[in-house]
C-alpha cells in the first residue's frame, strides 16, 4: 500500500500534475488495493466509475446552476440516485463527494478533469501494483481458521472428559462447558469467511498457479463441525441440568457414579474424532509449497496416517458406544433421572460420526490398507481404557479394563 501510494504520486507528477500535488492520486492507490486481486480490480472500476460520475453532475450543474443551497440538495440526491444505479456499494458515497468539491471550486472543469486524470492514475498504479507483486493466496489462513474451530471443540470435550474423571462436578463448571459450547456456534461463521476469502485470493492470481485450491471437502467439513457443535450444545445443556438438579445422585449414588465415568470416556473419544477430523481436514487442504514453509510437517508419513487415526478415533467412539448403549439405556436404573442424559450422549455421538465418517469414506480412504485402520483403532481403545464397576463392585453393567479396550 505504501509503494502503491508514492508510485502513483510519482506518475502524476511525471504526467505533469503538480499544482495543486497530486494527493488524489495517491489516495486513490492507497484505496484501491486490496488483500486479493480481483477485489483490487472491483474497487478500482467503482472509484473511478463514482469519480468520473460525480465530476460529470458537477460540472452539468455548474454550467447551468452555479452553486446554491437548493442546487447543492438537488446535487447530493441525483449523486446518490446515480451510485445506487452503478451498484457501486461502499464507493457510492464518493458521487456526492466528487461532485460538491468540484462544484465548489472555480474552473469546474478543470477541476474536473484534473481530479478524474488524479484517479485513473492512482487506479491504474494501484492495479499494477497487484499485478506486478501479487498478494498472498489466503489458503494457509484459511485451513489454520478451520484447525483452531477443530482445536477448540475438541479441548472443550477433552477439558470436561477429565474433569469428569476425577470426580463430581460443581454446577459452576458444568455451566461453564455450557456456555463455551454456546460460544463454539460463533466460530463458524469467521472460518466461513476466512475460506472464503482464499478461493476469492486465487483469482486473477499468479500465485495461485503454484498452490491447489480449497476443496470442496473442506467447506463440507465446516458444515460437519458446525453441525456438531450444536449438538454439543444441547448436551452440554442436558449435563448442566443434571449436574444442578443432582439426578439419579440420591436415588441411586453407584450408577451415578458409573453413567460420570462412562460419559467422561465417551466425552474424550469424542474429543479425539474431532481433533482428528480437522487434521485430517487441514492436511487435505494445505498446499505443499504451504506446509514447507510453516514446517508443519516433517514428512509425508504423518499425513498418509491421518485418514488412518480418523478411521481408529471413529472405530474407538463407535465400540464405546456399542459397550455402553445397554448401561445407559437398557439398564433399568437410567430411568432414574439419568436416561434424558444418557440419550442425549448417545445421539449425540451417533450424528457426530454420521457426520465426520463421510471422509473416512473418501475414494482414497476406500483405497487405503483396511488392516491399517484396524490396528489404529486397537492402539486408539487401549489408550482409552478406563476401569468400570457396577455399585457392588462387579456385576452387571460393569465394564472392565478388557471390555473397553
Amino acid at each position: 500500500m505504501t509503494g502503491a501510494t508514492v508510485a502513483a504520486f510519482l506518475v502524476a507528477q511525471a504526467a505533469g500534475l503538480h499544482t495543486p500535488p497530486p494527493l488524489i492520486a495517491a489516495l486513490t492507490a492507497l484505496l484501491v488495493v486490496q488483500a486479493t486481486l480481483s477485489s483490487t480490480l472491483v474497487n478500482g472500476v467503482q472509484r473511478v466509475l463514482s469519480v468520473v460520475s460525480g465530476v460529470a453532475l458537477a460540472v452539468l450543474f455548474a454550467a447551468v446552476v452555479g452553486l446554491t443551497w437548493w442546487s447543492l440538495a438537488a446535487l447530493v440526491a441525483a449523486s446518490i440516485l446515480v451510485g445506487q444505479l452503478l451498484r457501486l456499494g461502499p464507493h457510492l458515497v464518493e458521487v456526492p463527494i466528487s461532485a460538491m468539491l468540484v462544484l465548489g471550486a472555480s474552473g469546474a472543469e478543470s477541476v474536473g478533469a484534473g481530479r478524474v486524470v488524479e484517479t485513473l492514475i492512482g487506479a491504474a498504479v494501484g492495479v499494477l501494483v497487484n499485478v506486478v507483486f501479487p498478494p498472498a493466496v489466503q489458503t494457509r489462513y484459511a485451513t489454520q481458521a478451520l484447525e483452531r474451530f477443530a482445536d477448540e471443540i475438541a479441548c472443550l470435550l477433552h477439558d470436561a472428559a477429565s474433569t469428569l474423571r476425577a470426580g463430581p462436578v460443581t454446577p459452576e463448571q458444568s455451566t461453564r462447558w455450557l456456555e463455551d459450547a454456546r460460544r463454539l456456534n460463533r466460530h463458524a461463521p469467521r472460518v466461513d469467511r476466512a475460506l472464503a476469502h482464499a478461493e476469492e485470493s486465487r483469482r486473477l492470481n499468479v500465485r495461485a498457479l503454484r498452490v491447489p485450491p480449497v476443496g470442496g471437502g473442506t467447506r463440507t467439513g465446516l458444515d460437519a463441525l458446525e453441525h456438531a457443535s450444536v449438538s454439543l450444545r444441547t448436551l452440554f445443556r442436558a449435563i448442566d441440568d443434571a449436574t444442578r438438579e443432582r439426578t439419579g445422585v440420591e436415588e441411586d449414588p453407584g450408577y451415578a457414579d458409573i453413567v460420570r465415568r462412562t460419559v467422561a470416556s465417551l466425552l474424550e473419544r469424542m474429543g479425539n474424532v474431532v481433533r482428528e477430523f480437522g487434521r485430517v481436514l487441514v492436511t487435505e487442504a494445505r498446499d505443499d509449497d504451504g506446509a514447507h514453509d510453516d514446517g508443519a510437517h516433517d514428512d509425508g508419513a504423518h499425513d498418509d496416517a491421518g485418514p488412518d487415526r480418523l478411521a481408529g478415533a471413529l472405530e474407538a467412539l463407535r465400540s464405546g458406544r456399542a459397550l455402553m448403549q445397554d448401561l445407559l439405556i437398557g439398564d433399568p436404573r437410567s430411568h432414574s433421572g439419568l436416561w434424558e442424559l444418557n440419550s442425549t450422549l448417545l445421539a449425540t455421538i451417533d450424528r457426530m460420526v454420521e457426520e465426520f465418517a463421510a471422509v473416512d469414506r473418501s475414494p482414497a480412504r476406500r483405497a487405503a490398507d483396511p488392516s491399517r485402520a484396524r490396528r489404529a483403532a486397537v492402539t486408539a481403545g487401549q489408550r482409552l481404557r478406563i476401569a468400570r464397576r457396577s455399585p457392588a463392585g462387579q456385576g452387571a453393567g460393569a465394564l472392565s479394563r478388557e471390555d473397553v479396550g
